[in-house]
């Protein structure tokens, strides 16, 4: 039993330093576009918005297909409501610093392109929220804050494709497209229950780190 566990102890050593001599890793910004709306109770009177994503980002990748990356990121979200019905209309901004943890599978080992696709979890952190161009039933009303309307935290899955373009020795251009679908209700009431659902379109700029291998 014990010779089987230095064995196992061993070889777990083993595999982890030839996976970290072997790890290449990489920094650099990321800034785009998203487009968000909200899902769940009453989401056919959400319609989609634009706003904001910049941040930056940390990855590395193993001499193999596979690699893993973070980012952290000011993320614009949220929706434009309008019920014709009922003469009502806003426009509800989610401010959120987000943080998604993937894994990436790259369909080439090396060269000049290395498109990738990737999956993983997502943390949004709300940073603040805001209603505008409010009316309701015909009678409109000043902007207001409404943080308080909302979680704190917002738990979703991200998946999605990058194009990786090599520039220079060491560095390269990012295309990255994904869907970030958000899991938790975000509005504090139990109903009406709100989901985010974001699409996100950026560029990226990434700069080798460390030893090159």
């Amino acid at each position: 039993m014990k010779r089987g566990l230095l064995f196992g102890m061993f070889f777990l050593l083993t595999s982890a330093s030839t996976l970290l001599a072997q790890q290449r890793w990489s920094a650099g910004p990321r800034l785009g576009v998203n487009v968000s709306s909200l899902y769940g109770s009453n989401d056919n009177y959400y319609n989609a918005k634009v706003g904001l994503v910049a941040g930056g980002f940390v990855s590395y990748s193993s001499i193999n297909h596979f690699g893993i990356s973070a980012d952290v990121l000011y993320s614009q979200r949220g929706a434009k409501y309008d019920n014709p019905g009922d003469r009502s209309s806003h426009v509800q901004h989610l401010n959120y610093l987000e943080i998604p943890v993937v894994a990436r599978y790259y369909l080439n080992l090396s060269g000049n392109f290395r498109p990738n696709f990737f999956i993983g979890p997502s943390l949004g952190v709300l940073m603040g929220a805001k209603r505008t161009k409010s009316i309701n039933q015909g009678t409109a009303y000043p902007d207001s804050d409404t943080k308080d309307e909302f979680e704190t935290v917002d738990l979703g899955g991200t998946a999605g494709f990058q194009a990786n373009f090599k520039v220079k020795s060491r560095q390269r251009f990012l295309i990255d497209a994904r869907y970030t679908l958000g899991l938790t209700n975000v509005s504090k009431n139990a109903t009406p229950w709100f989901g985010n659902s974001t699409f996100s379109f950026t560029l990226g700029y990434s700069f080798g780190v460390g030893r090159n291998y």
